[in-house]
């Protein structure tokens, strides 16, 4: 009589078969989850930027200025520090009203406090932001974040998420 294989176990290259097949997927999952994560920071900042300009809107009706006591609608072109790089700060009136001079007939806060953005960077506010409009730049009033790669302040570049509020 033939004997027959006992042996009912999986064999090494088996093993290692599943093993590739597992970390292959576990790198797909991976990078799908930190592609997630990055889309969902992005859209964060953008629902953020939202709720500031809505702040700004109600600071608009109440007091007749933009934060830091800039004109409504104006679109400034080359004017040196004419940014907020902090938004929390009382000159932007948003939060607390400013006391030099003070925003008359301000009726806020118009929002609690305006966190970091995603990547840990203040939010901030513009008047002389380049765009693209497709047919060539133009300059705007925005508030923004650096976005992805947080580079500022000064250093604009592709991956600012932006809210405009005004363009030339």
């Amino acid at each position: 009589m033939k004997k027959e294989n006992q042996n009912k176990g999986f064999t090494l290259i088996e093993l290692l078969v599943v093993i590739a097949i597992i970390g292959i997927l576990a790198t797909i999952v991976m990078v799908s989850l930190n592609n997630s994560r990055e889309k969902a920071k992005i859209s964060k900042s953008q629902a953020d930027l939202k709720q500031i300009r809505t702040a700004i809107a109600l600071l608009e009706n109440d007091t007749g200025e933009w934060p830091g006591h800039k004109t409504i609608g104006d679109v400034e072109i080359d004017v040196p520090n004419n940014e907020m790089w902090d938004l929390n700060v009382k000159e932007a009136g948003l939060i607390i009203n400013d006391d030099s001079p003070a925003y008359l007939n301000w009726g806020g806060p118009y929002i609690n406090t305006i966190s970091k953005d995603p990547w840990g960077n203040n939010y901030f506010f513009d008047t002389d932001y380049q765009i693209d409009l497709g047919a060539g730049t133009a300059n705007a009033s925005i508030i923004g974040s650096f976005g992805p790669n947080g580079v500022g302040p000064n250093l604009y570049d592709s991956d600012d998420i932006i809210e405009i509020m005004a363009v030339e």
